[in-house]
């Protein structure tokens, strides 16, 4: 087998050879979005993390990383022209066939990283729920940089918890230190919102909150379509933020391969 971990660019023999010397084969299936974050990002921030979280996870893991899935769930960004949205019951069909695609093949584990921070999230659970019942010998779970990496994102960040996280502190540190040629700083201001009673913008916090689904929504005037605070931003915390979820989902690799989560 060659050095990549690219499922795509392997022949199918170096992947049955991979399969055959591997106790616990493993796959990760990266799935993000194209929607917009603002007027300083572009389209693609949710699917190039995605990307480039699975490679460099491969990477430290040892196992290889499917192409990734551009799309996701994405109506509640419509308002705001370059967003393309599948439908909740589209990216449930295409992971669950994504899924048995790779437990038929043999894989063991099926790790999906999700770009899409939590949004994509509902259909993730039930495309894996769907699978698990349908491939009882196959792992499969999920890793989003919101629900990974809670402890690096609070001691990183110098916002307001309720500031908000699309397009705003972390994921314009992001950008800045991977993609910096696409994001324009000339653009960057702070966008907040009211989320009521019993709601949060505080997504990697811990507090009482009542979960709501997220629908489409037409931009009010002046809404500059992102929230948070990218002037806050930078290619450091960027890079920080993503060598400790890099790390932390490694492990998490290591365990499940060797049978302990």
């Amino acid at each position: 087998m060659t050095d990549t971990h690219q499922l795509e660019e392997l022949s199918w023999p170096a992947v049955e050879q991979y399969l055959a010397e591997n106790e616990s084969p493993t796959v990760i299936v990266p799935i993000g979005s194209t929607e917009q974050h603002g007027p300083h990002l572009p389209l693609a921030v949710d699917s190039y993390q995605a990307r480039d979280l699975a490679e460099e996870i491969a990477i430290a893991a040892g196992v290889l990383t499917a192409p990734l899935i551009p799309y996701g769930d994405a109506s509640h960004h419509l308002g705001f022209p370059g967003t393309i949205s599948l439908s909740t019951e589209t990216v449930v069909s295409v992971l669950t066939d994504v899924y048995a695609s790779l437990a038929g093949h043999g894989f063991a584990n099926v790790i999906t990283v999700n770009g899409h921070r939590i949004a994509n999230l509902p259909a993730i659970k039930t495309a894996m729920q769907r699978s698990s019942a349908q491939h009882p010998d196959t792992s499969f779970a999920a890793i989003d940089p919101l629900r990974l990496g809670t402890t690096a994102h609070n001691q990183l960040r110098d916002g307001d918890p309720e500031d908000g996280m699309h397009g705003g502190e972390f994921e314009t540190s992001f950008m800045l230190a991977r993609y910096r040629e696409l994001v324009d700083e000339d653009a960057f201001e702070k966008e907040t919102a009211d989320p009521g009673p019993y709601e949060t913008l505080n997504l990697v916090g811990n507090a009482d909150r009542v979960l709501t689904p997220s629908t489409p929504h037409s931009p009010e005037e002046g809404d500059l379509g992102h929230v948070g605070d990218p002037t806050l931003a930078n290619a450091e915390k960027g890079d920080a933020l993503w060598a400790e979820l890099v790390a932390d989902a490694a492990d998490f690799i290591d365990a499940i391969q060797a049978g302990n989560t």
